[in-house]
Order: structure tokens, then C-alpha cells, then sequence
């Protein structure tokens, strides 16, 4: 959904709200992934004067001033810096590289060790961030010999496009990571042997609990509305391959509707199964 379109939905889903809000001065003109801040509180406080919004603090002045970057200057009694997470310290470790941490999470020189943590480039989005969950299962995997690792070669591979600029930002969607990481690591349904499970943990609304138990029916959500179900459905099963197609098409987990539909189906409207989406952070 284009973000002007989803400001609209928004506006008829939260008229007042979003009056409020573009009164504030403080809806941005581009949103990643349309990751509008909906809050009951700082809005409305900010449109009240209670809070006041200010540029990036130059420097600190004396009687308690602080000067902005706007020329602007306020006296304030307490100041508390919410500066961001800055790269963890891993100098504990002998002979331990960051940069060859594959997938952000397993040391590729010796995967027995691992980290389960957001990646440190990245701006998260999303409540909860479910991917803890799915990380620790394909660390568990892992440890436990029941989840195999690529090659060396080709987690260095990795490594060496996605780790090597860890100061650039990405956006990064904590629900959609942790249907990546699932499927990647293998711990959830796969839609090549499994698409109905699939199916319905990606098409319902986003819980954590689905990740170990996808529901017998898709759990529809309040946007529901705006999206065609059906045409997505049958993008992800063209990015399967006439192959898995047939399969599945075979054991009765499709329609012939679904598989002929899939088939006709051309680029760019094939949807890969692992869900992309731009990482682009604005």
C-alpha cells in the first residue's frame, strides 16, 4: 500500500486522531514500511503545548541553558540523554570478528557461538520482536545437531556483502525478519511441503504464539479490508517453481484454479515465499 493511500485509511479510521496529529506538525512526509506512530499520549500532549518538540541540541550553556541547533535556546532542570544502542563490546572474546558473524547471529569460524540480538545496523520496527523466538529456536537447532549451517565458504560469503558497512542504517520489519529467519532456519511450516500451515500464519494477524502452532483458519485483522488475499496468495505460489507446484497441486493442497493461476503468473508479480521488502531505511 502506497503510504499516501494508507494516510488515507488512516484518516477515515482515526479522523480525530489524525487531525490532531497533523496539527502537531509532526506527521512525517515518508514513513518505512508506513510505520506511522500511533500513540494515545505524545500526540496529544505535543498538540496541548505540554511537550515541546526541538531541534538536535547544539551544546550546553551556563544557568542550565541548552542552545539548539535552530539558534534557539530553552532552561531546562534535568536533561536525559536517550541516545540509541551503540555496537556491543565483544573484545572478551579472543580472536572474535564481528563482521563474520553469519545472518548477524552464528560466529562463522566456529557457530558454537552465537549472538541473539537485533542485527546493529538496523532501525527495528514491530512490538515484542517475535525473531528472539525464532533466532533462539535455530540456535537450539543448531547447537542440538537437528538444523545444519551452510558451508564456511558461503556464510563468509554472506558476510562479506552484508557485514562489512554495519554504519550504513537499514529498516528492518520485526514480524516479516522473523517469517525470514523461520523459513531460512527452518523451523517454521514450509510452504513447499506445507502451504495451508504456511499460509495461515503469514495471512493471519501477527502473533507470536502462531510461530509453534499456526491456527486451522487464517486470523484476519482490522486492514483486511485493503488487500487482496487471494491474487497475494497466488503470487507466493508461483515463486515455487512449476515443480513444488505440481507437487503440492498433486497431494490436493491447492486448487487446479490456484496452480494454473500460479503458473500464468510473470515477473514482477511473483512474490518469494520468504516475504522481501524494502530495507531502504529514509
Amino acid at each position: 500500500m502506497s503510504y499516501s493511500r494508507y494516510l488515507s485509511y488512516l484518516d477515515e479510521a482515526l479522523p480525530e486522531y489524525m487531525k490532531l496529529y497533523r496539527s502537531t506538525g509532526m506527521l512525517p512526509e515518508l514513513a518505512n514500511n508506513n510505520a506511522v506512530h500511533v500513540n494515545e499520549k505524545i500526540i496529544p500532549n505535543i498538540a496541548s503545548g505540554h511537550i515541546t518538540v526541538k531541534p538536535q541540541v547544539e551544546r550546553f550553556l551556563a544557568d542550565n541553558k541548552a542552545a539548539f541547533v535552530d539558534a534557539t535556546q530553552c532552561c531546562y532542570d534535568v536533561v536525559i540523554f536517550c541516545t540509541g544502542y551503540e555496537m556491543p563490546d565483544y573484545s572478551l572474546i579472543t580472536g572474535f570478528d564481528r563482521s563474520r558473524l553469519y545472518e548477524h547471529f552464528f560466529w562463522a569460524d566456529d557457530p558454537s557461538l552465537s549472538v541473539i540480538n537485533p542485527p546493529v545496523d538496523t532501525a527495528g520496527f514491530g512490538a515484542a520482536f517475535p525473531y528472539f523466538d525464532v533466532i533462539s529456536q535455530w540456535v537450539l537447532g543448531v547447537f542440538s545437531g537437528k538444523i545444519s549451517l551452510p558451508p564456511v565458504d558461503i556464510m563468509l560469503e554472506w558476510c562479506t556483502e552484508h557485514m562489512q558497512h554495519l554504519s550504513v542504517k537499514r529498516f528492518y520489519d520485526s514480524w516479516l525478519e522473523t517469517i525470514r529467519i523461520g523459513l531460512n532456519a527452518g523451523v517454521l511450516p514450509d510452504p513447499s511441503e506445507d502451504f495451508g500451515r504456511y499460509w495461515n500464519l503469514i495471512s493471519s494477524v501477527a502473533r507470536p504464539a502462531y510461530l509453534s502452532s499456526q491456527p486451522d483458519e487464517p486470523e484476519r485483522g482490522r486492514m483486511d479490508g485493503q488487500f487482496n488475499f487471494e491474487t497475494a496468495r497466488v503470487q507466493i505460489l508461483a515463486g515455487l517453481g512449476k515443480e513444488t507446484l505440481t507437487g503440492i497441486f498433486k497431494k490436493g493442497d491447492i486448487s487446479e484454479t490456484d496452480y494454473h493461476a500460479a503458473l500464468a503468473t510473470k515477473r514482477p508479480d511473483i512474490i518469494i515465499a520468504t516475504l522481501p521488502y524494502s530495507q531502504s531505511y529514509l
